[in-house]
């Protein structure tokens, strides 16, 4: 059972992973970086659960909800930046840094 769970973390890694060097849009990066970080929550979490240190699985699920309340933080400053400078593609992000 522990390398069945293991797998599924490490295939939710490697969608992150996946995302993150395909992408150019700035919010589909950010959401590939959370898949990254509850992915590697979830192998310690898992390992923890194995090994018998239960009582750690607590501060996994916590963080586990801090990530996903940065996740909802960071959809509100992106939708803030994209009203203000309307830019939604990290290359043109650059193009317009350097206008300025």
């Amino acid at each position: 059972m522990f390398e069945i769970e293991m797998l599924f973390a490490f295939a939710f890694f490697a969608l992150g992973l996946y995302g993150i060097s395909s992408r150019d849009d700035f919010l589909r990066i950010f959401f590939s970086l959370e898949i990254l970080i509850n992915s590697i929550i979830m192998m310690l979490a898992i390992s923890a659960y194995h090994l018998g240190l239960a009582q750690n699985l607590v501060l996994s699920y916590m963080i586990i909800v801090i990530a996903t309340l940065e996740a909802g933080v960071g959809l509100l400053i992106f939708s803030a930046s994209n009203k203000i400078a309307n830019i939604k593609s990290a290359d043109k992000f650059e193009e317009s840094a350097d206008d300025k």
